[in-house]
């Protein structure tokens, strides 16, 4: 890759890692007067139909083939439609930031993944030790405890299958997906989620709550349209350019952002405990990524 188009890809994974920060505090807004399907669904089902718009308005010559589209559609209902449901749940329970440092192992169970479905990202030393040094970090985060009440186990380990599930998505894309027009790649798996979620909601909340404040349409709108369109686009785009797992590290910048506006706007604590677990955890990440930094950016 020539200094331009790497200068380009560092900006933009820059950019999409400041804003997927903002998202798990934007998550716990909205909860305060949606259901966690329901408000997953809706911030789904936004981002599908505008980038439907875009794809068909600027890539309709491009469009991939009806079993192409059947293909990325079932990736992206599980795969990504699991995530946002085992998060917004998750958030329920446990705060913006412990969520966002849980999920920051998506770059250990994507070297993983990577390792398994990809024969040019081997699971090199180097990864191997950031995959056990992030779990030493949620060890340290969900450990005993000598606060009030339990730790809350079950959330957290939605969170963590949240993170395996969007890790092999991303592996997915990698393997299959680099000769796919990238705004038709991100349109159809996010519609592929928002009909995953959408089912979800009707079986298991047929009561949603809902409060249609200016803080939950808001918090929709962002979702829908900045994050869910403007960084998957940016995901999908750098996937192509970038290793998979270089790309997944932005997950370490996005915890940290997320934590920091947790305590700013949310009053969420941030303790040693916390800041030695978001540590540990963002460590790893850039662990995982040292042997694919090298590769993605050569001489």
């Amino acid at each position: 890759m020539s200094s331009a188009p790497r200068t380009l890809a560092y900006v933009v994974w820059l950019a999409t890692t400041i804003v997927w920060g903002t998202t798990w505090v934007v998550i716990r807004i909205g909860l305060d007067d949606l259901s966690p399907l329901l408000f997953s669904a809706s911030r789904a089902a936004l981002g599908a139909a505008v980038f439907l718009v875009v794809a068909a308005a600027t890539a309709w010559d491009r469009r991939p083939g009806l079993a192409e589209i059947r293909f990325w559609a079932l990736v992206g209902g599980p795969q990504l439609g699991l995530p946002y449901a085992l998060i917004f749940w998750a958030e329920q329970t446990i705060s913006s930031g412990l969520t966002a440092t849980l999920f920051a192992t998506f770059p250990a169970f994507t070297a993983v993944g990577a390792h398994l479905l990809l024969r040019d990202e081997p699971l090199s030393w180097l990864k191997l030790g950031g995959t056990v040094l992030a779990f030493v970090g949620v060890a340290v985060l969900v450990g005993p405890t000598t606060g009030p009440g339990p730790v809350p186990l079950l959330p957290i380990v939605a969170v963590l299958v949240a993170a395996a599930s969007g890790a092999m998505a991303a592996v997915i894309v990698r393997r299959h997906g680099r000769e796919t027009s990238t705004v038709w790649l991100t349109a159809i798996q996010i519609a592929g989620a928002a009909i995953f979620l959408i089912v979800l909601a009707a079986i298991f909340e047929p009561n949603p709550r809902i409060a249609l404040t200016t803080r939950a349409v808001a918090s929709i709108a962002y979702l829908g349209i900045a994050v869910t369109g403007g960084c998957y686009f940016g995901l999908f785009w750098l996937l192509k350019r970038l290793d998979v797992t270089l790309v997944s590290m932005s997950v370490g910048g996005e915890a940290t952002v997320a934590v920091f506006l947790g305590a700013w706007i949310l009053g969420e604590p941030v303790g040693l405990r916390s800041l030695l677990g978001l540590s540990l955890v963002v460590a790893s990440v850039a662990l995982v990524s040292l042997h694919s930094k090298a590769d993605a950016v050569g001489p």
